[in-house]
């Protein structure tokens, strides 16, 4: 799960308007008789605009995108510090089950909880 970067104290936290969807891309056609093929997906996001004490949220300052093998379980995110950006796309994914949740942080590096979490197979 998501580790604490932040003593909750004090703090404003981003409230979750993450809305995570997906697009999957298989990438390549055909594997060459290796066996093996790699994918991307796609995914896309709402942009929060309020801090969880109702607040406008001006001081977002990117995305972590988690993604892992199983549902919960994510390696080291993906840093996206593009605060326009609504979409990333994921290379390079081994066939299998792959999950995806989104956080939005601000400046001082309060990060939201997880968006919804979305699965797919590759």
């Amino acid at each position: 799960m998501k580790k604490d970067y932040f003593k909750w104290r004090d703090k404003k936290i981003l409230t979750t308007l993450l809305i995570l969807t997906l697009s999957l891309t298989l990438a390549g056609c055909g594997d060459g008789g290796s066996g093996s093929s790699s994918g991307s997906v796609t995914l896309m996001w709402d942009a929060p605009t309020t801090n969880a004490d109702g607040t406008p949220l001006t001081d977002l300052n990117g995305y972590k995108i988690y993604y892992g093998t199983s549902s919960g379980s994510y390696g080291t995110p993906i840093n996206v510090s593009d605060v326009n950006a609504t979409n990333y796309t994921v290379d390079s994914l081994s066939s299998g089950t792959w999950c995806f949740a989104i956080t939005a942080y601000d400046t001082s590096l309060n990060e939201s909880d997880y968006s919804n979490e979305v699965c797919t197979n590759i």
